[in-house]
């Protein structure tokens, strides 16, 4: 074989090794393009499902915090509804005993009969009150506990005849007025943690009390 057949052959096999070498390399990068390809697709697409996950998730939590305010605005407005209710009524018969003391139109016990009814109801809802409304509206509802406590006790002694000195219809019918107006102010921030109006911008004065017509009871 002659140096010119061999160089021949050399250059024939190596150029074909060549391509075959080529055309492996381009394969090879061509599969490992389309993997690398879907295995981004794929992280995008689980990227994805986590961000939509995470989105449902928030909305989730968001609505049930939304329901859960609801459920407390609705329980505040019902224990708010009973509590000036029970309020005004018992009042009211405290009003009213004292008209009937004042007129003896009844027996004393007969119309603080009717006081005793009211103030039990009260009570009630007063406990339950306690337990619910926020630390603003309950510091109203215990100025008017405080207030119809207090004409309670005056006319309670003044009907079993143990009135304190100082201690008369006079009294007690101020303690009334005093009472209605701290009843108002109440009810005035009640309405305003409702969202219904807006805080009073002097919260000293929510305004006049009802006025008293003898003989019927006083409404705030």
């Amino acid at each position: 074989m002659t140096e010119a057949v061999r160089w021949h052959r050399q250059a024939y096999w190596g150029g074909w090794m060549d391509s075959a070498t080529a055309g492996l390399l381009a394969a090879a990068v061509g599969v490992g393009g389309t993997l690398a390809s879907a295995w981004l697709v794929q992280r995008r697409a689980d990227a994805t499902r986590r961000e939509e996950w995470r989105h449902l998730e928030r909305t989730r939590i968001a609505d049930l915090a939304a329901q859960q305010r609801t459920v407390m605005v609705e329980a505040r407005k019902a224990a708010y509804i009973a509590f000036n209710a029970a309020a005004r009524h018992y009042l009211a018969s405290l009003n009213d005993h004292v008209h009937a003391l004042r007129l003896g139109t009844e027996t004393p016990q007969t119309s603080f009969d009717a006081v005793e009814t009211a103030r039990a109801e009260y009570r009630q809802w007063y406990a339950e009150a306690q337990m619910i409304v926020p630390d603003q509206v309950l510091a109203q509802v215990r100025t008017v506990n405080t207030g119809i406590a207090a004409v309670y006790g005056i006319l309670a002694r003044i009907t079993r005849g143990t009135a304190r000195e100082g201690e008369d219809i006079a009294t007690a019918q101020s303690r009334i007025k005093e009472s209605w107006r701290a009843l108002s102010l109440m009810r005035a921030t009640m309405r305003a943690d409702l969202n219904v109006t807006a805080p009073s911008s002097d919260p000293r004065h929510p305004g006049p009390p009802p006025p008293s017509v003898p003989g019927s009871s006083t409404r705030g």
